[in-house]
Protein backbone atom coordinates (compact mmCIF):
# COMPACT_ATOMS: atom_id res chain seq x y z
CA UNK A 1 0.00 0.00 0.00
CA UNK A 2 3.04 2.65 0.68
CA UNK A 3 3.97 1.68 -2.25
CA UNK A 4 1.73 4.37 -3.61
CA UNK A 5 2.01 7.01 -1.13
CA UNK A 6 4.22 9.69 -2.83
CA UNK A 7 3.54 12.96 -0.88
CA UNK A 8 1.96 13.65 2.42
CA UNK A 9 -1.86 14.17 0.62
CA UNK A 10 -1.25 10.27 -0.27
CA UNK A 11 -0.59 9.22 2.64
CA UNK A 12 -4.01 10.69 4.02
CA UNK A 13 -6.11 9.55 1.66
CA UNK A 14 -4.42 5.84 2.07
CA UNK A 15 -5.37 6.14 6.22
CA UNK A 16 -8.64 7.85 5.69
CA UNK A 17 -9.51 5.10 3.09
CA UNK A 18 -8.43 2.41 5.55
CA UNK A 19 -9.89 3.79 8.60
CA UNK A 20 -13.44 3.82 6.44
CA UNK A 21 -13.11 -0.21 5.76
CA UNK A 22 -11.99 -1.05 9.30
CA UNK A 23 -13.55 1.66 11.53
CA UNK A 24 -16.12 2.56 9.47
CA UNK A 25 -17.42 5.82 8.34
CA UNK A 26 -20.35 8.87 9.40
CA UNK A 27 -21.81 10.58 6.34
CA UNK A 28 -24.44 13.21 6.75
CA UNK A 29 -27.16 14.40 4.65
CA UNK A 30 -25.03 17.12 3.16
CA UNK A 31 -22.37 14.96 1.94
CA UNK A 32 -20.08 15.21 4.73
CA UNK A 33 -17.97 12.45 5.81
CA UNK A 34 -15.40 11.16 8.22
CA UNK A 35 -13.64 7.69 9.49
CA UNK A 36 -14.95 6.29 12.92
CA UNK A 37 -11.24 6.28 14.29
CA UNK A 38 -10.37 5.71 17.67
CA UNK A 39 -8.45 7.47 20.36
CA UNK A 40 -5.29 5.36 19.60
CA UNK A 41 -5.68 6.10 15.93
CA UNK A 42 -5.88 9.71 16.07
CA UNK A 43 -2.75 10.22 18.19
CA UNK A 44 -0.64 7.89 16.51
CA UNK A 45 -1.19 9.50 13.13
CA UNK A 46 -0.49 12.90 15.06
CA UNK A 47 2.45 12.24 16.43
CA UNK A 48 3.31 11.22 12.59
CA UNK A 49 2.60 14.97 11.45
CA UNK A 50 3.40 16.73 14.26
CA UNK A 51 6.90 17.38 14.39
CA UNK A 52 6.88 18.68 10.43
CA UNK A 53 3.48 21.24 11.09
CA UNK A 54 5.47 22.78 14.35
CA UNK A 55 8.95 23.23 11.81
CA UNK A 56 7.00 24.48 9.11
CA UNK A 57 3.58 25.97 9.94
CA UNK A 58 2.67 29.13 10.04
CA UNK A 59 0.40 30.97 12.56
CA UNK A 60 -2.64 30.07 10.89
CA UNK A 61 -2.03 26.66 10.82
CA UNK A 62 0.04 26.46 14.36
CA UNK A 63 -3.70 28.03 16.07
CA UNK A 64 -5.50 25.41 14.38
CA UNK A 65 -2.87 22.30 14.96
CA UNK A 66 -2.67 23.58 18.19
CA UNK A 67 -6.77 23.42 19.07
CA UNK A 68 -6.75 19.87 17.45
CA UNK A 69 -4.00 18.57 20.26
CA UNK A 70 -6.08 20.19 22.94
CA UNK A 71 -9.00 18.37 21.98
CA UNK A 72 -6.49 14.83 22.04
CA UNK A 73 -5.55 15.65 25.15
CA UNK A 74 -8.97 16.39 26.51
CA UNK A 75 -10.64 13.54 24.62
CA UNK A 76 -8.41 10.73 22.91
CA UNK A 77 -5.67 9.87 25.50
CA UNK A 78 -8.08 8.75 27.84
CA UNK A 79 -10.24 6.76 26.14
CA UNK A 80 -7.72 5.24 23.75
CA UNK A 81 -10.06 2.29 22.52
CA UNK A 82 -13.40 4.47 21.81
CA UNK A 83 -14.67 5.84 18.60
CA UNK A 84 -12.96 9.48 18.87
CA UNK A 85 -15.72 12.05 19.67
CA UNK A 86 -14.02 14.46 17.73
CA UNK A 87 -13.52 12.87 14.50
CA UNK A 88 -14.97 15.36 12.20
CA UNK A 89 -13.00 17.99 13.14
CA UNK A 90 -9.58 16.04 13.66
CA UNK A 91 -10.21 14.85 10.10
CA UNK A 92 -10.32 18.26 8.93
CA UNK A 93 -7.76 19.34 10.07
CA UNK A 94 -5.57 16.51 8.88
CA UNK A 95 -6.29 17.24 5.66
CA UNK A 96 -5.49 21.18 5.98
CA UNK A 97 -2.11 19.80 7.43
CA UNK A 98 -1.04 17.81 4.48
CA UNK A 99 -2.36 19.94 1.87
CA UNK A 100 0.03 22.75 3.53
CA UNK A 101 2.97 20.59 4.06
CA UNK A 102 2.64 19.34 -0.03
CA UNK A 103 2.67 22.62 -1.20
CA UNK A 104 6.12 22.79 1.06
CA UNK A 105 7.14 20.63 -0.25
CA UNK A 106 8.07 18.68 2.79
CA UNK A 107 9.40 15.27 3.06
CA UNK A 108 6.89 12.40 3.97
CA UNK A 109 7.72 9.49 6.10
CA UNK A 110 9.35 6.69 4.62
CA UNK A 111 7.01 3.41 3.37
CA UNK A 112 7.56 1.34 6.80
CA UNK A 113 6.21 4.34 8.84
CA UNK A 114 2.95 4.57 6.30
CA UNK A 115 2.83 0.55 6.44
CA UNK A 116 2.84 0.29 10.47
CA UNK A 117 0.05 3.01 10.81
CA UNK A 118 -2.19 1.29 8.46
CA UNK A 119 -1.69 -2.12 9.51
CA UNK A 120 -2.74 -0.74 12.57
CA UNK A 121 -5.54 0.82 11.00
CA UNK A 122 -6.34 -3.04 9.43
CA UNK A 123 -6.15 -4.56 12.93
CA UNK A 124 -9.69 -5.41 14.07
CA UNK A 125 -9.99 -4.98 18.29
CA UNK A 126 -11.81 -8.23 19.37
CA UNK A 127 -10.30 -8.61 22.19
CA UNK A 128 -11.00 -10.21 25.88
CA UNK A 129 -12.15 -13.72 26.95
CA UNK A 130 -13.54 -15.97 23.90
CA UNK A 131 -15.34 -18.33 27.33
CA UNK A 132 -16.57 -18.24 30.65
CA UNK A 133 -13.63 -19.98 31.89
CA UNK A 134 -13.54 -21.73 35.27
CA UNK A 135 -15.51 -21.29 37.92
CA UNK A 136 -18.56 -20.00 36.94
CA UNK A 137 -20.52 -17.87 34.02
CA UNK A 138 -20.39 -14.71 34.36
CA UNK A 139 -22.35 -11.72 32.44
CA UNK A 140 -21.18 -8.90 31.14
CA UNK A 141 -17.70 -10.17 30.92
CA UNK A 142 -15.92 -8.28 27.96
CA UNK A 143 -11.94 -7.92 28.93
CA UNK A 144 -9.68 -10.34 31.37
CA UNK A 145 -10.10 -7.98 33.88
CA UNK A 146 -13.54 -8.39 33.60
CA UNK A 147 -13.22 -11.76 34.48
CA UNK A 148 -10.70 -11.74 37.35
CA UNK A 149 -12.83 -9.39 39.24
CA UNK A 150 -15.83 -11.55 38.67
CA UNK A 151 -13.61 -14.29 39.76
CA UNK A 152 -12.80 -12.35 43.08
CA UNK A 153 -15.84 -11.04 43.74
CA UNK A 154 -17.64 -14.96 43.13
CA UNK A 155 -14.99 -16.96 45.88
CA UNK A 156 -14.71 -13.82 48.38
CA UNK A 157 -18.10 -14.54 48.61
CA UNK A 158 -18.61 -18.08 48.48
CA UNK A 159 -15.57 -18.97 50.63
CA UNK A 160 -15.07 -15.82 52.90
CA UNK A 161 -12.31 -14.05 53.49
CA UNK A 162 -9.42 -13.31 55.80
CA UNK A 163 -8.05 -10.20 56.28
CA UNK A 164 -4.00 -11.05 55.31
CA UNK A 165 -0.94 -9.05 55.19
CA UNK A 166 1.30 -8.56 52.59
CA UNK A 167 4.04 -12.06 52.99
CA UNK A 168 7.23 -11.32 52.31
CA UNK A 169 8.42 -10.53 48.81
CA UNK A 170 5.00 -9.72 48.05
CA UNK A 171 3.34 -5.92 47.76
CA UNK A 172 -0.05 -4.31 48.46
CA UNK A 173 -0.38 -4.49 52.39
CA UNK A 174 -3.31 -5.69 54.08
CA UNK A 175 -5.98 -7.18 52.09
CA UNK A 176 -8.98 -9.99 52.34
CA UNK A 177 -8.19 -12.85 50.65
CA UNK A 178 -10.66 -15.56 50.05
CA UNK A 179 -10.11 -18.85 51.37
CA UNK A 180 -10.29 -20.49 48.31
CA UNK A 181 -9.98 -24.43 48.21
CA UNK A 182 -7.49 -26.49 46.33
CA UNK A 183 -9.72 -27.37 43.61
CA UNK A 184 -10.55 -23.82 43.19
CA UNK A 185 -6.78 -22.84 42.98
CA UNK A 186 -6.18 -25.81 40.56
CA UNK A 187 -8.82 -24.37 38.31
CA UNK A 188 -8.01 -20.46 38.35
CA UNK A 189 -4.20 -21.79 38.04
CA UNK A 190 -4.73 -23.63 35.14
CA UNK A 191 -7.00 -21.15 33.21
CA UNK A 192 -4.99 -18.33 33.74
CA UNK A 193 -1.23 -20.01 33.25
CA UNK A 194 -2.88 -21.01 29.62
CA UNK A 195 -3.88 -17.15 29.07
CA UNK A 196 -0.62 -15.84 30.27
CA UNK A 197 1.26 -18.58 27.90
CA UNK A 198 -1.37 -17.68 24.70
CA UNK A 199 -0.94 -13.71 25.22
CA UNK A 200 1.12 -11.55 23.21
CA UNK A 201 4.56 -10.58 24.70
CA UNK A 202 4.44 -6.89 25.40
CA UNK A 203 6.96 -4.89 28.01
CA UNK A 204 7.18 -6.64 31.32
CA UNK A 205 5.98 -10.13 30.37
CA UNK A 206 9.22 -11.89 31.09
CA UNK A 207 9.21 -10.17 35.17
CA UNK A 208 5.46 -11.48 35.41
CA UNK A 209 6.54 -15.03 34.36
CA UNK A 210 9.59 -15.24 36.66
CA UNK A 211 7.40 -14.07 39.32
CA UNK A 212 4.37 -16.51 38.63
CA UNK A 213 6.58 -19.52 38.19
CA UNK A 214 7.41 -20.23 41.37
CA UNK A 215 3.63 -19.97 42.16
CA UNK A 216 2.55 -22.28 40.16
CA UNK A 217 5.41 -24.60 41.76
CA UNK A 218 3.81 -24.61 44.70
CA UNK A 219 -0.01 -25.43 43.40
CA UNK A 220 1.53 -28.46 42.03
CA UNK A 221 3.25 -28.76 44.99
CA UNK A 222 0.50 -28.50 47.31
CA UNK A 223 -2.94 -27.76 45.52
CA UNK A 224 -2.59 -30.98 43.85
CA UNK A 225 -2.22 -33.80 46.27
CA UNK A 226 -3.99 -32.09 48.62
CA UNK A 227 -7.74 -32.79 49.77
CA UNK A 228 -9.82 -30.49 47.26
CA UNK A 229 -12.25 -28.93 49.71
CA UNK A 230 -9.09 -28.14 52.23
CA UNK A 231 -8.65 -24.37 51.99
CA UNK A 232 -5.41 -23.86 49.61
CA UNK A 233 -2.32 -23.57 51.88
CA UNK A 234 -0.58 -20.43 50.39
CA UNK A 235 -4.00 -18.42 49.36
CA UNK A 236 -2.21 -15.60 50.17
CA UNK A 237 0.83 -15.50 48.34
CA UNK A 238 -1.65 -17.33 44.97
CA UNK A 239 -4.22 -14.21 44.66
CA UNK A 240 -2.06 -11.44 45.30
CA UNK A 241 0.17 -12.66 42.24
CA UNK A 242 -2.75 -13.82 40.25
CA UNK A 243 -3.56 -10.25 40.10
CA UNK A 244 -0.50 -9.25 38.41
CA UNK A 245 -0.80 -12.39 36.02
CA UNK A 246 -4.31 -10.94 35.18
CA UNK A 247 -3.53 -7.41 34.94
CA UNK A 248 -1.04 -8.43 32.08
CA UNK A 249 -3.17 -10.95 29.99
CA UNK A 250 -5.62 -7.98 30.27
CA UNK A 251 -2.90 -5.23 28.95
CA UNK A 252 -1.15 -7.64 26.52
CA UNK A 253 -4.90 -8.81 24.82
CA UNK A 254 -5.60 -5.25 24.36
CA UNK A 255 -2.03 -3.68 23.48
CA UNK A 256 -1.85 -2.58 19.60
CA UNK A 257 0.15 -5.30 17.59
CA UNK A 258 2.32 -3.00 16.02
CA UNK A 259 3.47 0.01 17.49
CA UNK A 260 6.88 -0.44 18.64
CA UNK A 261 8.15 0.16 15.28
CA UNK A 262 5.88 3.40 15.19
CA UNK A 263 7.26 5.10 18.03
CA UNK A 264 10.83 3.85 17.11
CA UNK A 265 10.51 5.61 13.68
CA UNK A 266 8.68 8.95 14.74
CA UNK A 267 10.08 9.30 17.95
CA UNK A 268 11.69 12.80 17.23
CA UNK A 269 8.03 14.05 16.90
CA UNK A 270 6.82 12.46 20.40
CA UNK A 271 9.99 14.02 22.19
CA UNK A 272 8.95 17.41 20.73
CA UNK A 273 5.19 17.65 21.24
CA UNK A 274 3.79 20.60 22.59
CA UNK A 275 3.73 20.99 26.27
CA UNK A 276 -0.02 20.03 26.81
CA UNK A 277 0.77 16.69 25.48
CA UNK A 278 4.00 16.54 26.82
CA UNK A 279 3.11 16.88 30.20
CA UNK A 280 0.08 14.42 29.88
CA UNK A 281 2.57 12.15 28.98
CA UNK A 282 4.65 12.34 31.48
CA UNK A 283 2.47 12.13 34.29
CA UNK A 284 1.23 8.87 32.58
CA UNK A 285 4.85 7.88 32.72
CA UNK A 286 5.07 8.80 36.48
CA UNK A 287 1.94 6.90 37.10
CA UNK A 288 3.22 3.71 34.73
CA UNK A 289 6.15 3.69 37.67
CA UNK A 290 4.14 4.36 40.66
CA UNK A 291 1.41 1.15 39.04
CA UNK A 292 4.38 -0.87 38.33
CA UNK A 293 6.41 -0.64 41.94
CA UNK A 294 2.93 -1.10 43.63
CA UNK A 295 2.08 -4.20 41.56
CA UNK A 296 5.29 -6.03 41.31
CA UNK A 297 7.38 -4.07 39.12
CA UNK A 298 5.01 -5.27 36.15
CA UNK A 299 6.16 -3.18 33.83
CA UNK A 300 9.87 -4.39 34.26
CA UNK A 301 12.40 -2.58 32.29
CA UNK A 302 9.89 0.27 30.30
CA UNK A 303 11.20 3.03 32.56
CA UNK A 304 14.43 1.92 31.87
CA UNK A 305 14.27 1.85 27.95
CA UNK A 306 11.72 2.64 25.69
CA UNK A 307 11.26 5.68 27.42
CA UNK A 308 14.25 6.93 29.05
CA UNK A 309 14.86 7.06 24.76
CA UNK A 310 12.19 9.09 23.78
CA UNK A 311 11.63 11.03 26.81
CA UNK A 312 8.15 11.93 27.63
CA UNK A 313 6.08 9.83 24.74
CA UNK A 314 2.39 10.23 23.61
CA UNK A 315 0.14 7.49 25.00
CA UNK A 316 1.30 5.39 21.45
CA UNK A 317 3.64 1.88 22.06
CA UNK A 318 5.15 1.68 25.63
CA UNK A 319 2.55 4.66 26.46
CA UNK A 320 -0.58 3.26 25.64
CA UNK A 321 0.47 -0.06 27.23
CA UNK A 322 1.14 2.26 30.40
CA UNK A 323 -2.54 3.61 30.18
CA UNK A 324 -3.94 0.15 29.82
CA UNK A 325 -1.54 -0.67 32.88
CA UNK A 326 -2.94 1.87 34.60
CA UNK A 327 -6.39 2.03 34.03
CA UNK A 328 -6.42 -2.38 35.23
CA UNK A 329 -4.51 -1.91 38.03
CA UNK A 330 -6.92 1.11 39.93
CA UNK A 331 -9.59 -1.20 38.69
CA UNK A 332 -8.28 -4.00 40.51
CA UNK A 333 -7.14 -1.77 43.85
CA UNK A 334 -11.02 -0.41 43.41
CA UNK A 335 -12.33 -3.83 43.42
CA UNK A 336 -10.31 -5.20 46.49
CA UNK A 337 -10.28 -2.04 48.35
Amino acid sequence: MSSNIHSWIDGHLALRQRAYETRGGIELEDGARWPRTTGADVVAIAALVDHPVRTHGTPGILRRWRAALLDLQREALHAPHDTYALNRSFWSTLETVVVFLDDLAITPPDPEIWDALLDELNTYRNVGPSGDGPIAHFDNIKTYDDLYNAQLKLLKQKRGTDSLDQPSGFSGGLRDIPRTTNADVLQLATYWATQLSDVKEVWGHDAVVARWTPVMADVDKLAKPGKPEDAYAKNNEFWRELQQVAIHVAVSDEAPSKWSMVVDSVKDSIVHLPDTLSTAATKTAEAIGDVAHGAGKIVGEVGKGLFSGIGAPVLIGAGLLGLFLISRGRGHEHTEA
